[in-house]
Parts: C-alpha cells; sequence; structure tokens
C-alpha cells in the first residue's frame, strides 16, 4: 500500500513540474512567415513569389492583355470570344466583371507580398555584408513592385485604399485614400527603391528580369508624367540617357516580341518561360490554376488567344490599322513600316502578308487562310517560326517599359514643357530603327502632340498602352467613340468610363468603401 501511494505523488509531483512547453512536441516540419524567412535564400524566394503575382489572374498570364487593348480598342473582338471579355469592347463592363475584379485584387495581392517581405527584412537582420546587400536590393525590388501595382490602381481606379505597410493589410474596412496621397506615396517610394536598387547589368545571368535602378527611374518619370510635373519627368527620362545606363534600341521590334531575345531595349517586363510539359505543369493555367493545379507555369496565354490560327478571340482594331496610313512631310500618303511589324494583313494595309517565313516548307500567304480585310496578330505572335501552336505555351515576356517608350515619354514631356525642339531627335530615334522616314521638324507644340501621340500609338501597339494615354489626355471619350462610331456605329463610352468601377466584390467586403461609391461605379 505504501509503495502504490509513493508511486502516485511521485506521478503526480513529475505532472506538476511538466510545463505546457515540455508536453508539446515541436513540428520541425511546420514554418510559419516568423520562422521560415531567416536567411539569404528565404528571403529571396520570398522577393521572387512577389512577382508571381504578375502571373495572376487580371495580370499578364491572361486577362490584363484583354482589359487595356479592348478598352484602348487596340483590339476589337471577334466571334471566339466569350463571356464577360465581350462587355469590354463595347464599354458595357460593370462591378461584377470577373476580369476587372480580378486586376483590382491581384494588384493588392502585389501590394500585400511587398509589405511582408519590407517587413521580414526588417526581422531578418542579416550581419554579413552581403546578406546586408542582398536585404538592400530586395528591398528596393519590394518598393518598386508595390508602387507599380499602385500605379496601376490609381490610374484605373483613383481614390483606393493605401496598404503602406504590413499592419495595414488587418484593417478590412479601409477607407479610400485620396489619389494625390497615393501619388505622392508611389514618388517617396520610388525614390528610396532607386536608392537600393542595382543596375541592370549588374544582375547575374540567373536574375534577368529582376527590378533594376533604371526600372525605377523609367517608372517614376511616367508616374511624374501621368500627373503633368513635366519638368520633373525630364529629369528622370533623360537620365536614362547615359552612363552608367546603357539602354538602347533592339534592331528590331520582332527581337522583343517574336524572338524575345535578352536585348538592352527591356526595362522592365514580366518574365514568361517556355511550357515545360505535362510532367512539370498545366498548360492552361492561366485560368485560375496559378499557386494552384497549373504548378510550375510562367508562360502567357497572349499568342493562342489572339492568334488567327489558333484561337483567334481578337483582331486588329480598324482604328490602329488606319493609323498606319498617314501623310509624309510633303503630303504624300505614306505607309508607315511598324505596319508589318504589327499585324498580318493583305499588302495595301502595309501588314505582313506571309507568315511561317522560318518552317520547314517556306513561306505561306496570309490571304490563303483568312478572308479578305481580316487584320490579325503579328506582334506578340510566333507564326513566323510556328504554322500553330495547339495550345497556349508562349514565351514572349510581356512589356512594361523599353527603351522606345521612354524616349517617347521624355519627348512628350519636352513638348508639353514647351521645349519642341528637344524632342524632335526622341522621336526620329525611335522612327529610324523601324526605317521610318524621319521628321525635319515638328512644328508648333499642337503638333508635335499630335505626332508624338500618334507615334505612341504606333510604336506601342498591343502594349496596354493606349487606355491610358487616352485617359490622362483627357481624350478617352471622344476619341473611341469616334473610332466605334466610323468602324460599328455606335458611341459606347460615358464620361465615367475614365475610372474602371471598383469591384461589387470589394464593395460587398469593404462596407467602408462602398459607402464612398457613387452611382454604383467608382
Amino acid at each position: 500500500m505504501k509503495r502504490k501511494i509513493l508511486s502516485l505523488l511521485i506521478i503526480a509531483v513529475f505532472i506538476g513540474a511538466c510545463s505546457e512547453d515540455y508536453l508539446e512536441v515541436k513540428n520541425e516540419n511546420r514554418y510559419s512567415g516568423e520562422t521560415f524567412f531567416t536567411n539569404a535564400t528565404t528571403a529571396k524566394e520570398a522577393s521572387t513569389a512577389i512577382y508571381s503575382a504578375l502571373l495572376f489572374q487580371g495580370m499578364f498570364e491572361r486577362e490584363f492583355y484583354f482589359i487595356f487593348d479592348l478598352l484602348g480598342n487596340d483590339a476589337e473582338k471577334n466571334f471566339p470570344l466569350q463571356g464577360s471579355l465581350l462587355d469590354l469592347p463595347n464599354y458595357t463592363h460593370n462591378p461584377n466583371s470577373g476580369e476587372l475584379n480580378y486586376l483590382f485584387n491581384s494588384c493588392y495581392k502585389i501590394i500585400f507580398r511587398s509589405n511582408f517581405v519590407l517587413d521580414m527584412l526588417v526581422k531578418w537582420a542579416p550581419t554579413s555584408e552581403e546578406d546586408m546587400a542582398l536585404a538592400t536590393r530586395i528591398s528596393g525590388e519590394a518598393k518598386f513592385l508595390r508602387s507599380l501595382a499602385y500605379f496601376w490602381l490609381v490610374t484605373c481606379y483613383g481614390d483606393v485604399p493605401l496598404k503602406a505597410q504590413l499592419e495595414d493589410h488587418l484593417i478590412l474596412q479601409s477607407e479610400r485614400t485620396p489619389k494625390a496621397e497615393i501619388w505622392a506615396n508611389i514618388e517617396t517610394t520610388l525614390l528610396e527603391a532607386i536608392d537600393e536598387l542595382p543596375l541592370a547589368q549588374d544582375y547575374a545571368d540567373a536574375d534577368y528580369g529582376r527590378a533594376s535602378k533604371g526600372a525605377a527611374i523609367a517608372l517614376l518619370g511616367k508616374v511624374y508624367l501621368f500627373q503633368q510635373k513635366y519638368a520633373d519627368a525630364v529629369s528622370q527620362l533623360s537620365a536614362l540617357r547615359s552612363d552608367p545606363y546603357d539602354y538602347e534600341l533592339a534592331s528590331s521590334i520582332d527581337d522583343m516580341f517574336i524572338y524575345d531575345l535578352k536585348t538592352k531595349e527591356t526595362i522592365f517586363a514580366v518574365m514568361h518561360g517556355e511550357w515545360q510539359g505535362w510532367g512539370v505543369g498545366n498548360a492552361y493555367g492561366m485560368f485560375g490554376g496559378q499557386e494552384g493545379w497549373g504548378n510550375k507555369m510562367t508562360h502567357t496565354g497572349r499568342a493562342m488567344e489572339y492568334g488567327f490560327n489558333d484561337w483567334w478571340n481578337v483582331l486588329v482594331s480598324d482604328a490602329l490599322v488606319q493609323a498606319y496610313t498617314y501623310e509624309d512631310e510633303g503630303g504624300m500618303p505614306y505607309i508607315d513600316p511598324r505596319a508589318a511589324n504589327t499585324f498580318y494583313s493583305e499588302a495595301s494595309l502595309g501588314g505582313d502578308t506571309t507568315f511561317c517565313d522560318e518552317c520547314d516548307g517556306g513561306p505561306i500567304l496570309y490571304d490563303t487562310v483568312i478572308k479578305e480585310g481580316q487584320v490579325s496578330w503579328r506582334k506578340y505572335e510566333m507564326y513566323e517560326v510556328r504554322e500553330k501552336y495547339g495550345q497556349p505555351d508562349s514565351y514572349i515576356n510581356s512589356q512594361i517599359i523599353r527603351y522606345a517608350d521612354v524616349l517617347l515619354m521624355l519627348a512628350e514631356a519636352y513638348i508639353e514643357n514647351n521645349q519642341v525642339d528637344n524632342a524632335l531627335p526622341l522621336i526620329n530615334e525611335v522612327r529610324r530603327r523601324s526605317n521610318a522616314f524621319e521628321y525635319t521638324t515638328l512644328g508648333d507644340q499642337a503638333n508635335a502632340r499630335a505626332i508624338v501621340r500618334h507615334e505612341r500609338q504606333m510604336e506601342l501597339a498591343g502594349e496596354q498602352s493606349r487606355f491610358f494615354d487616352l485617359v490622362r489626355w483627357g481624350i478617352l471619350q471622344e476619341t473611341i467613340n469616334a473610332e466605334k462610331e466610323a468602324a460599328v456605329g455606335i458611341q459606347p463610352v460615358k464620361d465615367y468610363h475614365v475610372l474602371l468601377p471598383i469591384p461589387q466584390s470589394e464593395r460587398d467586403a469593404n462596407p467602408v468603401l462602398d459607402a464612398q461609391v457613387n452611382n454604383n461605379w467608382n
């Protein structure tokens, strides 16, 4: 009996001495944001995860090019186009349009991941010089990407909630921040990023495509231009014209939009890669399989979606085709040679008349497979080297800012600052690359303005630029309505279309924001 009582006392003492920590066995395979990102390798993985959000729904694997090519009337719907994408060229999109909801949400995913990385870097506190340099670079990358996401949000939606740090994401019901504060935050953040980022040429080959000092300067110059701060835009954009920056125009537009060589013209692009096969990923992951069932896929569906020998969901708009035919300085009809780099068409329109030039069996006449008058995209396509695709697997990187864009933005800033003569060599530099005639004069400010705007339409066709340009120039409604009236007999654009509607899903989740929405739009 005594022995039994003693045994019970020992057990009781043992249990009483045990703490909860002792009883809880730590799972060494379980990580959290607090415990995983503690070294250089995991910090770099965290930064890479920000870039991956550029492939999410609403972004560059699929929806982004549809949204802004159709709203900007670079592209026109073709008969296979389906679903709510049909609303975009008719300007009947609404707060429930899925693509616009995806865009809004993915921008905030980029912002959240950026803020997470910035918070993680503070907690990591590296000690070696190599790790500290890496932490500084990653900080610059996060700030650049967060600024890029806010640039899209403020230009598309106007006043939006500002999430300046990680803790802000825990506030689910946030008010809209005035766009002036958003612009100011972007400017401040980009100036910090410029100080922290390396030059593009200082990256290792394995890190090709990461944000660089030049990319941050180019984006800041664009931010200033969009706010009509022309002197500031000139200051930033002109810096990219000399050492230590080595940007230059590629020998041909095709180098970037068909062959996708690593040219010095690319300043920042969304990186895509060749589909590696069904053993690695899903070719159709762009339909919502990102970071899920799509597995390791980074390719884009654009070539398949736009391709005339494949899904062929869109055509080149009549307005864009006509933009390449204009008068030269002598008043004579002229077809810009960039037409042949941009679309396939009959010869009279200036487009490329053959495809599969590098396939076995030689070139194929475009008009043998397409009806007369139908104009299809050549830019961002691979039909010069492949007759058909069979599945979405384009590796062609999505250009966000390239050097030709910088030259034209700088020219525009000079023109708006009434320094027209400074713009002439910049415009001619872009034209010279494609063997277009060079202007001897731009005329007065109004004429120069018309020329640079026309140049942007031709040079940046299909790069999701024109909608943003027309909005910031204050001519979206008049321009698109005139083009649509001529093409299909409608004038769909209303004054409120200069902003996209605040997504209904966001309004449902955030009643505070919903109360600030006017006219069920923005």
